[in-house]
Formats: C-alpha cells, sequence, structure tokens
C-alpha cells in the first residue's frame, strides 16, 4: 500500500505519511515557481528508501503544479543529480549541481572563540522566547539554526561555557568576556549561531518563533507560531500578525 502523500500548505511543505510518523520536504512558493529549502526524514524510517520516495513525490508534485523550480536543499539536490530526468523542472540558470558553499565566521565579544558555518541555515527567524530575551538582555533572538556538522570552532574552543537550563538547549559563551556565541539544540540536531555575529550573513527571515511570549510586536507579515512550527517539534499552531 501506498504512502499518503500530501501538500501541506498551511505548514509550507510536502509530507508523506509513513503509519504516523511524518517525512517532509519545506518550500517556499511563489507565482509560478518553488524553492525547495529542506527533507527531514525522521531516524525512525531510515533503511526503508523512505527519502528516495518522498524525492520522486516531490519532484512529480512540482511538475504537476506546473512550477519552476529551484533547489536549496541538498538532498534533493543530490536525489536530482541521480535522477537527471527531473532536470527540466528548473528555473533558467539553477542547476541542480552542487555550487561552491559559503562560509561565514562569527566570533565573542572579545574574538578569543571564533565559529564557522559552511552553506545556508535550515532555518532562519525571530525568537520571542522567555528564555532567549532573558539571555540576550532584548527583546527578541534572530535565529540562524544550522546542521551540527556545518558548525565548527576554529579558535578558543577550550573558552567556551556551557549553560543548560534545560535539555532543549545549551547555550555557548566566551568565559573571558561573557560573550554569546551559538545554542546547541540535540533534539533538533541544529544549531543556533546568533546571526548577528556572522559576518556577511544575510538574514532571511521566514518565521517568529514563540511569538505567545512576546514583549515586542512585529508587523512583518511573516509566520506566528505560538511555540514552533511542528516541523521543528512544536505545535504549529499559528498568531495573528
Amino acid at each position: 500500500m501506498a504512502e499518503p502523500f500530501r501538500d501541506n500548505e498551511a505548514e509550507a511543505r510536502f509530507e508523506l505519511d509513513v503509519d504516523g510518523v511524518i517525512a517532509f520536504v519545506t518550500y517556499r512558493k511563489s507565482p509560478g515557481a518553488i524553492t525547495l529549502v529542506h527533507t527531514e526524514v525522521p531516524p525512525e524510517l531510515g533503511g526503508r528508501g523512505i527519502g528516495s520516495k518522498l524525492g520522486r513525490a516531490t519532484l512529480d508534485a512540482v511538475r504537476a503544479q506546473a512550477r519552476k523550480l529551484t533547489v536549496e536543499c541538498d538532498f534533493i539536490r543530490n536525489f536530482m543529480k541521480k535522477n537527471p530526468e527531473y532536470n527540466d523542472l528548473l528555473a533558467e540558470g539553477a542547476g541542480a549541481q552542487e555550487e561552491p558553499a559559503a562560509s561565514y565566521k562569527a566570533s565573542c565579544f572579545c574574538g578569543a572563540v571564533e565559529v564557522e558555518v559552511t552553506g545556508k541555515p535550515v532555518f532562519a527567524g525571530y525568537c520571542h522566547c522567555a528564555d532567549c530575551q532573558a539571555w540576550s538582555a532584548a527583546p527578541v533572538n534572530a535565529f540562524s539554526l544550522w546542521k551540527s556538522d556545518s558548525v565548527r570552532v576554529t579558535k578558543g574552543e577550550g573558552e567556551i561555557g556551557t549553560f543548560n537550563k534545560t535539555e532543549h538547549s545549551y547555550r555557548k559563551f566566551c568565559k573571558i568576556c561573557g560573550g554569546h556565541i551559538m545554542t546547541d539544540h540535540p533534539r533538533m540536531r541544529l544549531v543556533d549561531v546568533y546571526a548577528n555575529l556572522l559576518k556577511g550573513y544575510e538574514h532571511k527571515p521566514t518565521l517568529h518563533a514563540n511569538y505567545g511570549s512576546k514583549t515586542l510586536s512585529v508587523k512583518d507579515g511573516l509566520p506566528k507560531y505560538q511555540d514552533l512550527p511542528s516541523e521543528l517539534g512544536g505545535s504549529g499552531e499559528k498568531l495573528p500578525d
């Protein structure tokens, strides 16, 4: 029996439901076009070819919707390299061949610790949770979430301190100057390297997280989540702009 596949426009993602466990590809749509951003296959679905089924169903859906395709997702890019029959979907100049990955560097306040990220963040936006407000002494935290293997410490690893109030977030700081560096989210398998620290990085937010805890209202047209999007383990509940 085929697994149910659907275009969940409310969550901006294609979904493959396998016995109640969801694998998905997130996207950004505009008139006549679509960008595939990130693929997530839960660990419990590993080794069953679910990623390939999801990739094929996603690209078939793009074809059925007659949208010109741009690919940011490494998994979909690699899938298309193995299945070139989908290359005709690509927008002009948007080749599926792997592009040289950009790198960005960040440092603490005194410069004793330096971090480098490579590629593109999986998610970027603004967090309004009470913990981020208290940690940053600001009403909003601009976050960029990267895969853990895309983040490396290039200087001063021994000067990094860690504090975790919960098991969800391990906040990293410089033990010399106290400057904040990043937050490790092990359950998400992602690392938030604070967007304001990344030199040359252009922050392109797509959402507001934990807007139910906001102390500052922001009317920018971006989705506002009560807590987190469902793909990040939240309820997916949205609030008015």
